[in-house]
């Protein structure tokens, strides 16, 4: 599941890793403004980062319930802090990124963004101001974080029986099995506009019949060319969702045991029966567990993810100048 998901992270990062200013132009001073267990963030890093923030390509989170990207420059420089010191924490616990697996990372990206050449990512990273150089250096180092969150984080994640039970009888709200309609039909078919009248008038006659009170199975074994005719009419359990809006206006006006008028769709006259309404049901917990796994997962990750970077910083030196 960790190597799933931090594929799926890998991807979601776009053009948005290790981005950073091309110089040209006019120079600016350039200052610290942040130190970090020795390493220095300068205000030209933060200034980068700022502009990627905000157009939602500031990467530096290796969870997809990240908060929302962060609005202002001391926040960004939070953020720099988190990736400076996870990167302080990958290199000391020997956490590498192959050649092979940097290269599979840009092709992913590429893909994304449905890319097929270095070429046209080149020319993307130059809208940005920067180049495919560069932008490797900064994937790399999503790379390597998404790595050691998963072994230091994510790998500690352990949901049991109880935790998935409880969860589900807590929010059954969420899997519902929703309304569904046991039908049956009569379909008489329209193979071309000459055919609609007479399709009209025998549709119109089986109403008719219904009416007099013969049994709609009767008629569907005599009149229907759907591939239900031979069960007589049988559609099973439909879900409102499935049903053309014509045909679902007309069944949600129904009682069951009442059948509708005809009524024309492109495939030709539908005359239904409603036999049977099943209300909104739980779905059994053994077809939304993997589900529930995925939730529970991601909101534990989350919590354990905030806990393990809040002891990073406390036990470094971070002096902040800005």
């Amino acid at each position: 599941m960790t190597k799933h998901l931090w594929h799926r992270a890998i991807v979601i990062l776009l053009l948005g890793a290790g981005i950073q200013p091309l110089n040209g132009g006019a120079s600016t001073l350039d200052r610290i403004v942040a130190v970090v267990n020795g390493e220095i963030i300068t205000l030209s890093d933060l200034q980068s980062a700022a502009a990627q923030a905000q157009l939602g390509l500031l990467g530096l989170s290796p969870d997809e319930t990240a908060p929302r990207r962060p609005s202002s420059q001391p926040e960004v420089l939070d953020r720099l802090i988190d990736q400076k010191l996870q990167l302080q924490t990958a290199r000391r616990k020997g956490v590498a990124v192959g050649p092979e697996e940097l290269e599979r990372a840009v092709e992913e990206v590429k893909q994304k963004n449905g890319m097929t050449t270095d070429e046209a990512l080149q020319k993307a990273l130059q809208k940005e101001h920067t180049n495919l150089h560069q932008y490797k250096n900064g994937l790399r180092d999503q790379i390597m974080i998404l790595k050691l969150v998963n072994r230091e984080v994510r790998a500690g994640v352990v949901l049991s029986d109880e935790d998935l039970r409880s969860y589900y009888e807590e929010h059954s709200d969420r899997f519902l099995i929703p309304i569904q309609y046991r039908l049956r039909q009569i379909l008489i078919p329209i193979s071309d506009r000459e055919s609609a009248p007479a399709a009209e008038q025998t549709a119109r006659s089986v109403a008719d019949q219904l009416k007099n009170g013969v049994a709609f199975q009767t008629l569907a074994r005599r009149y229907s060319n759907g591939p239900e005719a031979k069960d007589p009419g049988n559609l099973g359990l439909v879900r409102a969702d499935q049903m053309l809006p014509e045909i679902r206006r007309a069944i949600e006006s129904l009682k069951p045991g009442e059948f509708s008028p005809p009524i024309r769709t492109p495939a030709g006259f539908h005359l239904l029966q409603l036999d049977e309404i099943q209300p909104p049901a739980p779905r059994p917990l053994g077809e939304v567990r993997t589900v529930i796994q995925e939730i529970l997962f991601q909101e534990r990750s989350a919590e354990l993810y905030e806990k393990w970077l809040k002891d990073l910083r406390t036990s470094a030196q971070v002096e902040i100048k800005f």
